[in-house]
């Protein structure tokens, strides 16, 4: 009697170091604690402008019909593009990192 009252609850001593490895680990990866500063992440209102319009974006459709989406502005005219002094990239964007610093290298102050 003494003994059932001296041993550990249910489980063998597998699952007994697991329990503790899950309760070394919690604070580490368990969830953030919530402070008073946090805000609430607020998802997308559609009042947003459209990067190539303008216009807001719940006036834009958007064609799902093959793999790749494609948005659907209301109006053919355009933002005009930002000027680009320096190179591009292999997918036709600013260069940015260290392509462009091995640009700088070679063109100084061009």
């Amino acid at each position: 009697m003494a003994r059932d009252a001296a041993s550990r609850p249910t489980g063998n001593a597998f699952t007994h170091f697991f329990e503790k490895v899950d309760e070394a680990l919690e604070p580490i990866f368990g969830a953030p604690p919530i402070t008073a500063d946090d805000e609430p992440l607020r998802g997308p209102t559609g009042e947003e402008a459209c990067p190539v319009c303008g216009h807001a974006m719940f006036e834009h459709s958007f064609d799902r019909s093959t793999s790749n989406t494609v948005l659907i502005c209301p109006t053919d005219e355009r933002l005009p593009e930002h000027e680009v002094a320096g190179p591009y990239g292999e997918l036709g964007m600013p260069a940015s990192g260290r392509r462009l610093e091995k640009y700088e290298e070679r063109h100084g102050g061009e």
